[in-house]
C-alpha cells in the first residue's frame, strides 16, 4: 500500500470514529459514588429494568446533579424522582433518589428546580440529606433510568465501580 492509500485510509479511520463519537449521547453521573447495575440493587421495578435501562449510584455525597442537558419535565412533590427530556430529544431520564424514599414525604429532600426549567448537564438539581434517608431505614441509592429513547438507539453501560459526579455513565447511540 502506498503513501497516498495509507493517508487515505487513515483519513477514513479518522472520519468513521469522529462520525460514532458524533452520533453518541453521553449520560452523566448525578452524584459520585459507587455504580452498580440495575440487576444488582435491592428494588425489584429497576432491577428487573421493567422502568426502563439504566444505572444506580450509592452516593458518597448530598446534591444531585444533572445528568442531561433538557427540561424538566415531571418533579414529584415529594422531590425523590424527577424526569428531564433532553434537548434533543433523544432520550428522557428519570432520576429516582432512593428506594421507597416516597415514604419520607419529602424530608430531606429540597429541590433546587422546578417542572418546567430548562437545565444544563451538571447542573445542581435536588440536595438530599442522605443521612436523613439512612436514619429513616431507606436504602439511598441513586437511580438513573432512559424511560424513552429511539427504538433504533443502543445503550451502553459504564462498567462497576467508584464513579466521580458528572462523569459519563450510560451512552446511547443510533
Amino acid at each position: 500500500m502506498g503513501f497516498f492509500s495509507r493517508l487515505m485510509l487513515a483519513l477514513w479511520v479518522a472520519r468513521i470514529k469522529q462520525t460514532t463519537a458524533a452520533s453518541e449521547f453521553e449520560i452523566l453521573a448525578p452524584v459520585s459514588g459507587e455504580l452498580v447495575h440495575l440487576e444488582n440493587t435491592n428494588d425489584p421495578a429497576f432491577s428487573s429494568r421493567a422502568v426502563g435501562d439504566g444505572v444506580a449510584v450509592v452516593p458518597n455525597e448530598g446534591t444531585v446533579y444533572a445528568p442531561v442537558s433538557g427540561t424538566v419535565a415531571a418533579l414529584f412533590p415529594t422531590e425523590h424522582a424527577l424526569g428531564i427530556m433532553s434537548d434533543d430529544s433523544s432520550a428522557q431520564v428519570m432520576l429516582h433518589i432512593g428506594i421507597d424514599t416516597v415514604k419520607l414525604e419529602g424530608k430531606g429532600f429540597h429541590a433546587l428546580v422546578a417542572q418546567g426549567d430548562h437545565v444544563d448537564a451538571g447542573q445542581p438539581l435536588v440536595e438530599v440529606d442522605f443521612d436523613v434517608v439512612r436514619a429513616a431505614g431507606f436504602d439511598p441509592t441513586v437511580f438513573v433510568i432512559v424511560c424513552e429513547r429511539s427504538e433504533n438507539s443502543t445503550l451502553r453501560e459504564h462498567a462497576s465501580g467508584p464513579v466521580a459526579v458528572k462523569e459519563p455513565v450510560v451512552w446511547l447511540s443510533e
